[in-house]
């Protein structure tokens, strides 16, 4: 069974990129929402179609669901995309969003990046999430 680590985090934005650049060309996102105006499906490689660890989190009602892989061109894009208000957090259209390196979920940050909903795995560097913390990305981090 996998551990995973909470994270309690401050900035949505701000985590997302700096995952996407630890991850960059390793890992594939998805994004569960309400996507349609975000145009998501338009990116390179992206699809609707589930992978083994990408999952729908939501059965009911059906949101809509996208992949994308993570490489410069798509988190440049991804970045014009998300980076307005009312995308990310609270009351975002993006209600749930993960990160996978094969079948190895990095990040799962679910019902709008709520505290009890967002997680990162053991294989993520404690490292990585200190630097995170001390640049005010993230409030805090524990062991799940």
């Amino acid at each position: 069974m996998h551990k995973y680590r909470r994270l309690e985090v401050r900035d949505c934005q701000g985590t997302l990129w700096a995952f996407y650049r630890k991850y960059e060309d390793l890992a594939v996102a998805s994004f569960e929402g309400y996507l349609s105006n975000l145009k998501l499906e338009e990116l390179p490689g992206a699809s609707s179609l589930e992978t083994s660890a990408l999952r729908r989190q939501t059965i009911q009602p059906e949101l809509d669901f996208i992949t994308v892989p993570i490489s410069p061109d798509t988190v440049r894009e991804l970045k014009k995309r998300l980076a307005t208000n009312g995308v990310l957090g609270r009351d975002g259209m993006v209600i749930h969003t993960q990160l996978a390196a094969g079948d190895d979920m990095l990040l799962i940050a679910c019902d709008n990046f709520h505290d009890e909903c967002t997680i990162a795995s053991m294989t993520v560097p404690e490292a990585f999430l200190k630097e995170m913390q001390s640049h005010g990305l993230l409030r805090a981090y524990s062991d799940a």
